[in-house]
């Protein structure tokens, strides 16, 4: 895959499994990203979530996407930068509507995007399982 299919995958398929570290422990959970473009990879969480202190503590993240329709997984291995522009949290909050009444009831604050830039994807298909990994910088 290039660089833009990666991006195309994962916008086509925007949930996903984000891999972050609490002190040694590793821990995941799904998530959805706003979107994916030439300024990385957008998602949000919540400031008092567990996620947020861990990627606060620990950056290092690696999110892996999967199209049922390729059977194909996309794994994104990276450092993630928290992104506090207001006009973006508007944008978000534009693009999931459903975000609208926790925002009414606490305010912009207690949204925290973070932003994916410079990560690294490989491919898995049954197909290409024991071929040696191939990596595609985003």
């Amino acid at each position: 895959m290039t660089r833009e299919e990666v991006i195309e995958f994962i916008t086509k398929n925007p949930c996903f499994s984000l891999a972050t570290i609490d002190g040694n422990q590793p821990r995941t959970r799904m998530m959805m990203i706003c979107r994916a473009d030439d300024n990385g990879i957008l998602f949000t969480t919540g400031r008092d979530k567990d996620v947020n202190k861990q990627l606060q503590a620990n950056p290092a993240v690696e999110m892996c996407f999967f199209g049922s329709d390729q059977n194909r997984q996309v794994r994104i291995e990276g450092t993630v930068e928290m992104d506090d522009d207001l006009e973006l949290k508007k944008q978000i909050l534009e693009a999931f509507p459903f975000l609208k009444p926790w925002i009414e009831a606490q305010g912009f604050e207690v949204m925290i995007p973070y932003r994916l830039k410079n990560g690294k994807a490989t491919t898995w298909t049954m197909e290409t399982a024991f071929e040696p990994k191939q990596y595609i910088q985003l």
